[in-house]
């Protein structure tokens, strides 16, 4: 008996992947296929046949426009010949997947479970769960945690490998959803570690756990010496995103006025074709929501987050960091690396003011080098 199974081979938008168990190893539904045909773009149609998979067991893997959904389905392999409603599915943890390898995995994507996920993620997903339901206890009527589908996944899940590893059609869509991925656990890390420090000094006032792109609202705002600072996460200054399109109905103050043409000399002088407005992790002095930020407003502090090797981001210097200083006026700007950052790349970013934090991750001598800048404030 013959079935067709469709996948749209999207990421993780729309998407659902098929995977079969073998023993110890989850293996996509392509290498039981007599044939497969692309139906359309990002179509493809397996024909299957049946009678190969008798016994077996499918975990499917499905995400929506918004994202991965936080489950895995499993049924009978012989049921992918029923209509989905009559499927006898049962849904599991995304941590099933922690019971079997991925047969597709390339050398290198195995090297970098080693070598890295499993020396610096996990451990910072370990402390992003504990730091969560820390700092939610401590303002139980504050608002649940926002965070991207992929993200927020990855942490509940408890599953060992990226989920972007469960993209099974493209090394390359899993190396792009990765980067997102780690980029994203990188940064939620480094905020969250400033706001325990914050709640352990007595210093923290009040936390809003939103950490969506152009937020009406700082995560947090807390005491810096005689004055009351806001944490903002991707601080965002495109004008047509700021605040979720608040400059469309808000009229510009002077002040702000001023900061659109400093964007503009700075792009003339730099030669840039697109400005970078969107800091990783900023701390204004007060500021504490996007009512404040239209009248006007001071930064303290700019970290922007690496956690890629310096060969991959030192393009970034001369367009996004040093641009970042002469734009947002920072009292302290801050580049906080995962990895090692090289000598000479460090006095020549010292030359323009901005201050290096390296291996940035648990454990990590910058893990208390970045608190300590914090407390100057």
């Amino acid at each position: 008996m013959y079935v067709v199974v469709s996948e749209w081979h999207r990421g993780f938008r729309s998407s659902d992947y098929h995977f079969v168990i073998e023993e110890y190893k989850l293996v996509h539904i392509s290498r039981y296929a007599i044939s497969q045909n692309r139906k359309y773009k990002d179509m493809v149609e397996y024909i299957i046949d049946l009678n190969k998979l008798r016994g077996k067991r499918v975990i499917e893997i499905s995400s929506s426009n918004s994202g991965i959904f936080c489950k895995a389905y499993m049924y009978p392999a012989e049921d992918l010949a029923l209509e989905y409603s009559r499927r006898r599915v049962e849904d599991k943890s995304l941590s099933l997947i922690n019971n079997f390898k991925l047969d597709y995995l390339s050398y290198y994507e195995k090297k970098f479970l080693q070598m890295e996920w499993r020396l610096y993620y996990i451990p910072m997903i370990e402390e992003l769960h504990r730091l969560f339901a820390k700092l939610k206890s401590l303002n139980p009527e504050s608002p649940y945690v926002s965070l991207t589908s992929l993200v927020n996944c990855q942490i509940k899940s408890h599953a060992n490998y990226p989920l972007s590893f469960l993209i099974p059609y493209s090394e390359n869509a899993r190396r792009k959803s990765l980067e997102t991925l780690t980029k994203h656990i990188h940064q939620l890390w480094i905020a969250m570690h400033i706001l325990n420090n914050l709640a352990e000094h007595g210093l923290l006032k009040s936390i809003h756990l939103d950490f969506r792109q152009s937020s009406y609202y700082a995560i947090a705002t807390f005491d810096c010496r005689n004055d009351l600072c806001s944490l903002w996460y991707e601080f965002d200054m495109n004008p047509h995103t700021m605040c979720r399109g608040v400059l469309w109905y808000s009229e510009a103050s002077d002040t702000l006025k001023g900061f659109y043409k400093r964007v503009e000399k700075v792009l003339h002088r730099k030669r840039l074709r697109r400005a970078p407005l969107r800091p990783d992790i900023v701390i204004l002095q007060g500021g504490a929501s996007c009512d404040d930020l239209v009248k006007g407003f001071k930064v303290k502090m700019i970290i922007e987050c690496k956690n890629r090797d310096y060969w991959y981001w030192a393009k970034d210097i001369n367009n996004q960091v040093i641009p970042y200083k002469e734009i947002f006026h920072p009292d302290i700007m801050v580049l906080t690396s995962l990895k090692k950052v090289p000598n000479y790349a460090k006095k020549q970013l010292s030359r323009h003011g901005i201050v290096i934090v390296d291996e940035a991750y648990p454990g990590g001598k910058g893990e208390k080098e970045l608190l300590q800048l914090i407390r100057t404030l």
